[in-house]
């Protein structure tokens, strides 16, 4: 891997993206970095409203559930849209959700290009890693980190390669900061979150209780 490198930045939006070089692999990895007043929950929320999936996420033109193992994990089938006269890119891609104590999320993505046959209409994306994590700050702002390294299959020209490692997080983070706001994404509550951060609460309770002194 080489070092991250600065791609591009609105400072208006707060949000700037970071490439670097993967040794073997045409395309760089990205890394997308926003800050955006809101729980932490509510971008759980987003990203389980697989039906505007294709609203926000930038160039996917196709997003369904195929398989739903457990309520922190599924898989999905994916397509991407890319300029006439390159083929569209598909990929089945697992998703798996985890917390810390802290309440930050992290929504790894892993590609499982064998999940199921491959469409002749598009291209099957072989390799794809990268994650989601929402991190809470002060003041009410979670840092939103969007990472991700794809090998994008066949071939691709140049000038796309250097445009998608660009456009996709920044214009997926620009379409977050809008989507997360909605009143449907708030005020909710996930078991998954509520369990990692109980250890900490109950810690932080026991510290503030009354020590009794013997002999008192």
């Amino acid at each position: 891997m080489g070092p991250w490198e600065l791609e591009a930045q609105d400072e208006g939006k707060d949000i700037s993206v970071f490439t670097r070089a993967v040794e073997g692999s045409p395309l760089k990895e990205f890394k997308g970095v926003t800050h955006i007043k809101a729980e932490v929950s509510a971008f759980v929320a987003l990203l389980r409203d697989t039906e505007v999936a294709t609203d926000w996420m930038h160039n996917v033109i196709e997003f369904k559930v195929m398989d739903r193992p457990s309520d922190t994990e599924n898989v999905i089938y994916t397509v991407n849209k890319t300029p006439w006269p390159v083929t569209n890119r598909d990929a089945y891609i697992r998703s798996i959700m985890t917390a810390t104590q802290t309440g930050a999320v992290t929504s790894t993505i892993t590609a499982e290009p064998k999940f199921k046959e491959a469409n002749e209409d598009h291209i099957r994306m072989p390799e794809l890693k990268g994650s989601w994590t929402f991190t809470p700050q002060e003041e009410g702002l979670v840092e939103v980190v969007y990472q991700v390294h794809a090998n994008p299959g066949g071939s691709l020209p140049d000038w796309l390669v250097n445009t998608i490692v660009v456009e996709t997080p920044m214009n997926t983070l620009t379409n977050l900061q809008e989507m997360v706001s909605k009143e449907k994404y708030q005020g909710k509550t996930f078991a998954f979150i509520e369990q990692a951060i109980m250890p900490k609460a109950i810690a932080e309770e026991k510290a503030t209780e009354p020590q009794i002194i013997a002999g008192e």
